[in-house]
Formats: structure tokens, C-alpha cells, sequence
């Protein structure tokens, strides 16, 4: 389904630019060593996968938002992981949006994700997404990542969203919750 109406969220609360509800997000997964520093192997031929996930280089980041429209310009910025996001509440439901452009191409019409999850995206592939947290205020909201790796030759596996937010989960440390979203009224 497609939204021709959907207008893309900006603001005027900045003064460099109406930026105040489009939000870029670069998605990479890390690695630290034992002495707490960032490590990396060029010469592994398989490819890179780092043990952490990390939102605009902060690990398991929240970010308050209003409860309204907001565009989120995605960019995996990893070495070699790719990922399957979908946004969901607390329990795991998935919460719908849409997809505005991809790969900075602004879509002719808006695409309705009703199941909350994108398609898998590659090494430094955009997707760009209009979310509306509009009657979410109170509520929890959640990044979820549900590919998982084995190396960085390829993806394993997609798991199920209730897999990737189970506790009990102990597959790929990529996996999982990334970024939660704190959803407050608009005033």
C-alpha cells in the first residue's frame, strides 16, 4: 500500500536547517579487544563481524522522540554485516511505517511496511522511513536487528522477532535490541 499524502517530517527548531524530525542513523557493528580498544583484521578474508551493534557510534543508544512523524535515514555503515530491522514495542509487535526513498532515490510513492520490518540491507545501502509515533506517548519502541552471522562471508539466518528480543537469545551478539526509542507527547 502506498501513502500519496505522506509528507516527509522537517522542523524549524534549528537554525542550520529544518532537521529537527529527520534523523540520520549509521548502523555498524565493532569489535574491542581486552584492553577496551577497537580491533580490527584486514587480513581475515572472511570478512569482518563485530561483537556490538552501535547506533551513530553508541552502543544501545535511546533517543526521545515526539509522538509524531519522524523520517529516519538508515545507512549500514558496516564492513561486511548486513542487516533486517523492524521497529517494535515491548512485546514484540511490530509497528508499521514507510519507506520514502533508498539509497538517497525519494520513492515516486511511499511503501507501507504493516509488518515494522525492512528488507535485508546490504554494506552501505540506505533505506530511508517515515515512522509515526503519533498515540504512542509512554511508550518503549524498539530498533531490532534480525540477521544474523556466522562470519562476515554472508548472513546466516533471519530470525523471528520474537527470537531476536528473547533473553533467552544466545546466538549472534548482533542480534537483538539496538536502539530504543523514548516516545513523549508533542507539546
Amino acid at each position: 500500500a502506498t501513502n500519496p499524502n505522506l509528507c516527509l517530517p522537517s522542523g524549524t527548531g534549528l537554525d542550520w536547517g529544518n532537521r529537527d524530525y529527520d534523523v540520520n542513523l549509521l548502523i555498524a557493528d565493532k569489535a574491542w579487544d581486552a584492553n577496551g580498544q577497537l580491533t580490527f583484521s584486514p587480513l581475515n578474508k572472511d570478512g569482518f563481524v563485530g561483537d556490538r551493534v552501535l547506533v551513530n557510534w553508541t552502543y544501545k543508544p535511546y533517543f526521545e522522540v515526539r509522538a509524531r512523524r519522524y523520517r529516519f535515514r538508515i545507512l549500514d555503515g558496516a564492513v561486511s554485516r548486513y542487516f533486517k530491522l523492524a521497529i517494535v514495542t515491548e512485546t514484540g509487535t511490530p509497528v508499521p511505517f514507510y519507506m520514502v526513498a533508498n539509497d538517497g532515490n525519494i520513492m515516486q510513492n511511499s511503501v507501507l511496511f504493516a509488518n515494522g520490518t525492512l528488507p535485508q540491507q546490504g554494506i552501505a545501502e540506505r533505506y530511508d522511513i517515515v515512522v509515526d509515533f503519533a498515540g504512542r506517548a509512554g511508550q518503549n519502541l524498539y530498533l531490532v536487528n534480525l540477521l544474523e552471522h556466522q562470519n562476515g562471508a554472508e548472513p546466516f539466518r533471519e530470525v523471528s522477532i520474537a527470537t531476536a528480543i528473547s533473553p533467552a537469545y544466545l546466538g549472534d551478539p548482533g542480534v537483538g535490541k539496538i536502539m530504543q526509542f523514548r516516545v513523549v507527547a508533542a507539546t
